[in-house]
């Protein structure tokens, strides 16, 4: 009995063994069922074709595929298509990508701009003078001299830092076919005319280096090579991404519109899409061939320019659009590859610094500079506790390449959180010439140029030269000393020749012809952030060379020339974002001075005495309307005034004939005020679209002998009304106003910045 009982144990233990051994053997070979079909089944690539802003489209496509279900198991790209393709292999997802186009200031990216607050306080005013800028040689030694062309537009420098932000973690030299997704992208060897197929190296760099479309971004120089857009030799890369391995190509191109064709024809644009389409005719046509799925989104009437965000919702939309209408063709693709409704896409490998907001620094290495360099660097290093983040990465690559004394400023993140910063900073080599063009009807045509020129290595210390050519010309020679991080010290010398008129309630009172040499010297000038103090000596000689009207009498060919000696003192708040139209910030400046004919006195009794303010901020009203108040005073505080140093009102900019002019809004020329003059106005405008303006200006202004008096003196209100439009080379401008002080209606038209 104890035997039959012991062997009916053992046979039970023996088919519960046997059973569980059936169960695991099974569940091995399902998986290694599972394992072998997707080892065995056809590799997806993707192939997204160049084509600036209308590659947005790639992201609608990319939408459907993942909802469908689409496995990508590889993606290549030229230009654009390299933009949304390097994202998407590095883990990017489609929403994550659509965010991140969609929050950018794509104007910003296309083109050099430093946003202004990043600009030192010393250089904020100069933004946006030039139009061009033409770097040139001085002939010493073996180098000749001379004025060149730029190897383009810019430099890239903003819509670099934005991949080099993007691809945080991916900085070393690695194999794209480690990443995520493998991936490769197109570009073109403009040296030895051959494509250059990137798989390989710096990710930013070669996404970079795919879209450098010739003469808007500078060529990217890597080794022996020189890199341009490859969509000028293969746009379409098919042959990249078969090449990689793929089996399948789902490919995605942008048709050439009848309607735009017809638009552009015999215009440069026509010219420049089909130099395009010819060089790379050939190849093209024999990729789209090669494509098994191609997706050929409708984007008209949205160009490759077209980067403002109602645009890029559109073209976004249109890629989805185009894909859907090859929903069934996708399906049975799905279907072929034996892929599950419930499998979807293939799993992608997390990328682990997409989310990592605050980088850990161990060490900062600066390449490319001296040592003596590196400490005129350190004043824009500013990494607290070796934690920064990576927006204030972006505002610190910003702010040294805004210092203007780089062409380039980039950088690398070696190792994993914690990182090494490796700063590489090319200074600037050659000398450059900047033009600046500005139109109005008031001055009729000018000129500006400007060039600043280092006299050795030492980025401290530098001549600024600049000249304006027009109906008042001047030159303005000025030699700064920069030995600490916020002090700078020097001498300014301008020469100027100004035909001014002078009005009387709207009429013509006088007019005088001056030259005015002023040479300044800079005892110090300090710099914290925002703010700018000013304390200097300034020697002014004024020669008149003409005097026309019924004050003088009898009438005179001459004045007495007149020198005097001066002291001045004034401070700066400004950390508005823009100088035209602000939309955030605020400004406010002051100044004393001290005006003397011998240094101590003015005509044998106390120095001339003069204050001033001004103060401005703009406040959001609701959408893209603003309102800006301003306030601005002057007061001499002496009873008996020399001419050259009385208060002036009217114009349309301040001190733009001469130094203590106070603008106003629809007056017609300079008058004189008493003593003490206040004005106040308020300014509405409204951004109704991408870089179009409308715009309305209410002033008040009052002015008497004394402060205590002032409002029981003169005053008068003015009006302004005028439509702006922004252009690559300053504004347009269409205006007219109304004031009390000029009594009648003045139309005005400008082009360009005011300088």
């Amino acid at each position: 009995m104890f035997i039959f009982v012991y062997m009916k144990k053992r046979l039970v233990i023996t088919l519960l063994f046997l059973s569980l051994l059936i169960v695991v053997f099974g569940q091995e070979v399902h998986q290694d069922s599972i394992h072998d079909q997707n080892q065995q089944r056809k590799k997806v690539g993707v192939v997204l074709s160049g084509g600036g802003a209308k590659g947005f489209a790639h992201v609608g496509v990319l939408k459907v595929l993942e909802e469908i279900g689409i496995p990508i198991d590889y993606i290549a790209g030229t230009s654009m298509g390299a933009v949304v393709g390097g994202l998407y292999a590095l883990g990017y997802t489609t929403d994550m990508i659509d965010s991140l186009i969609q929050v950018q200031d794509w104007n910003h990216l296309m083109s050099d701009n430093t946003y202004r607050e990043n600009i030192p306080a010393s250089r904020r005013n100069n933004q946006s003078r030039y139009v061009v800028s033409l770097p040139y040689q001085i002939p010493f030694g073996d180098e000749s001299g001379g004025v060149s062309l730029p190897a383009g537009v810019y430099t890239g420098q903003n819509i670099n830092n934005l991949f080099l932000n993007s691809t945080i973690g991916y900085h070393n030299n690695i194999s794209f076919d480690d990443l995520p997704i493998p991936f490769g992208c197109i570009s073109a060897d403009v040296r030895t005319g051959e494509e250059i197929a990137m798989r390989e190296g710096n990710l930013a760099e070669a996404i970079r280096a795919s879209m450098a479309i010739p003469g808007m971004f500078t060529p990217v120089e890597k080794d022996s090579m020189l890199l341009i857009d490859g969509g000028v030799i293969n746009n379409y890369p098919v042959d990249l991404v078969r090449e990689m391995g793929a089996d399948i190509v789902i490919g995605v191109i942008f048709p050439l519109d009848e309607k735009e064709i017809e638009k552009k024809r015999g215009s440069i644009s026509e010219i420049t899409q089909q130099i395009w389409n010819f060089i790379g005719q050939n190849k093209r046509s024999s990729n789209i061939q090669d494509t098994d799925i191609l997706i050929t989104p409708d984007v008209y009437p949205y160009g490759m320019l077209d980067f403002q965000r109602p645009a890029i919702d559109s073209i976004v939309a249109r890629g989805i659009t185009a894909t859907l209408d090859n929903r069934d063709k996708l399906i049975d693709l799905k279907e072929s590859l034996y892929i599950s409704e419930n499998k979807g896409v293939s799993a992608i490998m997390s990328n682990p610094y997409i989310d990592l907001d605050t980088l850990i620094i161990n060490n900062i290495f600066v390449e490319g500079i001296t040592q003596r360099e590196r400490s005129y660097l350190n004043r824009w290093i500013d990494i607290d506790e070796k934690k920064i983040s990576r927006s204030e990465l972006d505002e610190m690559i910003s702010k040294i390449y805004g210092s203007g004394m780089f062409t380039s400023v980039n950088y690398r993140l070696e190792g994993a959180n914690p990182f090494d910063l490796i700063l590489d900073v090319e200074v600037k080599k050659s000398n450059h010439l900047n033009l600046g063009i500005h139109f109005d009807s008031n001055d009729m045509a000018a000129i500006l140029a400007n060039t600043t020129i280092r006299l050795n290595s030492s980025l401290n210390s530098m001549f600024d030269i600049t000249t304006r050519l027009s109906r008042d010309p001047y030159l303005i020679i000025d030699y700064s000393i920069n030995r600490g991080i916020f002090f700078k010290g020097g001498i300014n010398y301008k020469i100027s020749k100004n035909d001014l008129s002078f009005y009387d309630r709207g009429e013509l009172s006088y007019n005088l012809g001056l030259t005015r040499n002023s040479l300044n010297l800079v005892f110090s000038e300090f710099y914290f952030g925002n703010i700018m103090l000013h304390l200097g000596a300034q020697m002014e000689h004024f020669h008149f060379f003409k005097a026309m009207g019924s004050i003088f009498d009898p009438p005179q060919s001459e004045l007495n020339n007149q020198l005097y000696f001066n002291y001045l003192l004034n401070g700066i708040y400004d950390n508005l974002n823009t100088v035209y139209f602000p939309t955030s910030g605020q400004y406010f400046s002051f100044q004393y001075s001290l005006h003397t004919d011998n240094f101590v006195s003015l005509e044998d009794e106390a120095p001339l005495s003069v204050v001033s303010m001004n103060f401005f901020k703009p406040f959001a009203i609701s959408g893209d309307v603003y309102l800006t108040p301003r306030v601005t005073a002057r007061y001499a505080l002496n009873d008996s005034v020399p001419r050259m140093y009385r208060n002036l009102a009217g114009g349309i900019t301040d001190g733009h004939y001469m130094p203590q002019q106070i603008s106003l809004q629809g007056s017609t020329g300079m008058e004189f005020m008493e003593n003490m003059v206040f004005t106040t106005d308020l300014t509405l405008h409204y951004n109704f679209t991408t870089n179009n303006y409308l715009y309305t200006n209410l002033n008040f202004t009052a002015h008497n002998n004394h402060l205590h008096t002032l409002f029981e003196g003169e005053s008068f209100f003015g009006i302004n009304l005028g439509y702006s439009y922004k252009t690559v080379a300053g504004p347009l401008r269409l205006e007219l106003g109304y004031s009390g002080l000029s009594q009648r209606l003045h139309p005005y038209v400008s082009f360009g910045y005011y300088f």
